[in-house]
């Protein structure tokens, strides 16, 4: 292999300088999700609203609103009312528990009718009309009264912050009129006040289950910057012994603002599911205004976790939920942060061999990236919250030791994201096929690839990390980067951030072409920053990339510089090949891929002759000898081409008839009989 680096002035050949800058973060695109309740207690019937007091949220309460009979109804949280996707049919217990209202419980009560159709009181979103007065005697439970005004109220919400925001919740109701009749209120922090009554759903083919419907309304102005807010869920009956099933079930609350995102924090740079068992590790950019520092302490890190609150839509049972999530730890080398700064953390249980040396605080090298394992001081562990089985709101944790496990990924769907201290969504990325209830990338559609990622990176390339066209899935041999920048282009959004006083290189071409029996590489630039050699990289997949030579770059150069090399042992067919840069720093970036054909020398050498009786001769080689000769072997007439592709051999002095030409082209010989 030989490498030619001679000086001098390159044509601008592509009409393009790739010197890359940073771009800002467009504005709102959705609804962010601030508050949310999954009602998942694992019940599977009879508990009470009011002893649901372990959920991530605080401790539910149910308040008597006016008079009540002897044995009223009553809310539960259970699945007995399975919270089933709106737009389907309510259905009893598959381990997805809601808020709803039944009769009391026989032995506690027993309503006129509870001991006959429900003796457990939890029967779902079904409930106790009363006796009506003239069969009053022949009510197997009594006469006592189910006259009901009960409400069930959330914890206080606090809304410090928060404006313009809605309720937005799944149901199913029927009752009868205005007589029995379920109600929205608010608690703005002094008072009770009604909120909105949401109409009867429609049954559908779903005989008394009645059907999963949405319903969202904007909270009054006196809940914005408000930290005393409650929301509560108000039935009532009159006990005349009319009206239908079902009552009322609740689930999936959530409480949602107008969505501005930032560029002040850590985005998804870089993950990868590893070339095989559990290689995983993700990569963090630091994002903010160029040349200022992040406090990332408390900032959590996680995988999917199923439910509406984690930013990327509905229940997704089977998308790889895991159990906790990671945090930056309170420490001070998170207080700091250096904005363009990568992120690495990784599992430690099976390490991915592309995951350089840890460097866990910076200090080796200082080169403003951090590599630690999952397990490391510096990061923490929540067990708890989420609940890999039921919800996805982030309730108060004890942390203490970080552990992968908290975030392992699954191939065939699943995600990372980041989020505030307040557990308020940052930025995630997703992937994944539709079969693993995967949505289209939660509120920013961030689902960037829907195959399965076993074997799999997704990387950010550049202009804006929310945009999921700006992210690329690709095989990981080759294209796992941790620690590194992902390719040219993220490295100039990444010094971007840095305040960086000059990009690395500007690259002004890359080109591969056949020369004879090479392949002769060509690159240009116009300017170099610390630049320490160039690679060029050979692939025959577009996927699986290896080094094929080195060259020494011009450290720190403004003037333009032509760069060739050869490829001295080509391979048959279609080659990719594209050019890694090098830092002094050891960071790297990696320019576009280009494609060569490349064919055998019969393949690629063609000759015919014209009308005058010239021969017309193309070939892929910078200079190819050629030799004529008459049907008895001897020589007529012999010469060397110039650069190809093509050249005329004026044999008009030459013998007419039949002919042989011989064209030699690199190391091998193609051989065209001619008639002239």
């Amino acid at each position: 292999m030989q490498i030619h680096h001679p000086p001098g002035i390159a044509p601008l050949r592509w009409g393009l300088l790739l010197a890359l800058g940073h771009a800002s973060i467009p504005a709102s695109r959705a609804q962010l999700v601030i508050w949310s309740e999954e009602f998942e207690n694992g019940c599977g019937a009879g508990c009470h609203a009011a002893s649901y007091t372990l959920g991530p949220n605080g401790i539910w309460t149910t308040t008597n609103v006016g008079a009540q009979g002897a044995c009223p109804n009553q809310w539960f949280i259970s699945c007995q009312e399975n919270g089933n996707a709106v737009g389907t049919c309510g259905t009893g217990c598959t381990g997805n528990e809601t808020l709803h209202l039944g009769n009391e419980l026989v032995g506690v009560c027993a309503s006129p009718n509870g001991c006959i159709f429900c003796p457990t009181g939890d029967c779902g979103a079904a409930y106790d009309a009363g006796c009506p007065p003239a069969f009053c005697a022949f009510c197997l439970c009594g006469c006592l009264s189910t006259l009901t005004n009960k409400r069930a109220e959330t914890p206080t919400i606090n809304l410090t912050g928060y404006s313009n925001i809605t309720l937005n919740f799944k149901y199913i109701e029927n009752g009868q009129g205005a007589t029995d009749n379920f109600l929205v209120e608010y608690w703005n922090g002094a008072v009770w006040a009604a909120l909105s009554d949401p109409g009867k759903t429609p049954v559908g083919g779903c005989g008394s289950q009645g059907l999963w419907t949405q319903y969202s309304l904007a909270l009054p102005a006196s809940a914005n910057n408000n930290p005393g807010v409650r929301v509560g869920f108000r039935w009532q009956n009159n006990n005349d012994g009319a009206g239908a099933d079902p009552s009322v079930a609740i689930d999936e609350v959530q409480l949602t603002v107008p969505y501005t995102p930032t560029c002040v924090g850590p985005f998804v740079n870089e993950v990868s599911n590893g070339p095989s068992g559990e290689k995983e590790y993700v990569e963090l950019m630091v994002c903010g205004p160029p040349c200022t520092t992040v406090d990332l302490r408390n900032w959590k890190i996680d995988d999917n976790n199923g439910a509406a609150w984690n930013g990327f839509g509905t229940l997704m049972l089977n998308s790889g939920v895991s159990g906790g999530h990671l945090r930056f730890a309170n420490v001070a080398q998170w207080a700091a942060v250096p904005t363009g700064s990568p992120i690495v953390i990784y599992n430690n249980v099976d390490v991915n061999a592309a995951v350089p040396p840890d460097d866990t605080n910076d200090s080796a090298p200082l080169d403003s990236v951090y590599v630690l394992p999952a397990n490391h001081a510096a990061l923490q562990g929540c067990f708890l919250w989420p609940s890999a089985v039921s919800g996805g709101a982030y309730g108060p944790c004890g942390f203490a030791l970080g552990a992968w496990v908290r975030m392992a990924m699954r191939n065939e769907g699943d995600a990372i994201q980041v989020r505030y201290p307040n557990s308020q969504y940052f930025h995630g990325i997703s992937y994944g096929p539709g079969t693993q209830n995967m949505n289209n990338g939660g509120i920013e559609n961030l689902r960037i690839s829907t195959i399965n990622h076993a074997g799999r990176v997704i990387f950010f390339n550049t202009t804006d990390p929310r945009v999921a066209a700006n992210f690329t899935s690709a095989a990981v041999a080759g294209n796992e980067t941790p620690g590194a920048a992902n390719n040219a282009a993220n490295l100039a959004y990444r010094r971007a951030l840095q305040c960086a006083t000059s990009l690395p290189i500007e690259l002004i071409s890359f080109g591969a072409r056949n020369d004879g029996p090479a392949v002769l590489l060509e690159w240009s630039t116009a300017s170099e920053t610390d630049n320490q050699y160039f690679t060029i990289e050979r692939s025959t997949d577009g996927l699986s990339y290896s080094a094929l030579l080195s060259t020494p770059g011009a450290g720190t150069s403004q003037t333009a510089i032509d760069y060739k090399a050869h490829d001295a042992e080509p391979v048959v067919g279609v080659s990719y090949y594209r050019l890694r840069q090098t830092d002094f720093d050891g960071s790297s970036a990696v320019s576009d891929a280009v494609a060569v054909h490349r064919r055998t020398a019969s393949e690629a050498v063609h000759a015919f002759v014209q009308a005058d009786g010239t021969v017309v001769l193309e070939h892929p080689c910078s200079a190819a000898n050629w030799r004529i000769c008459d049907m008895l072997g001897r020589e007529l007439a012999a010469g060397r081409t110039g650069e190809g592709p093509y050249t005329v051999l004026d044999l008009s002095s030459g013998t007419h008839g039949a002919i042989v030409l011989s064209v030699v082209c690199g190391n091998e010989v193609a051989s065209f009989p001619l008639l002239r």
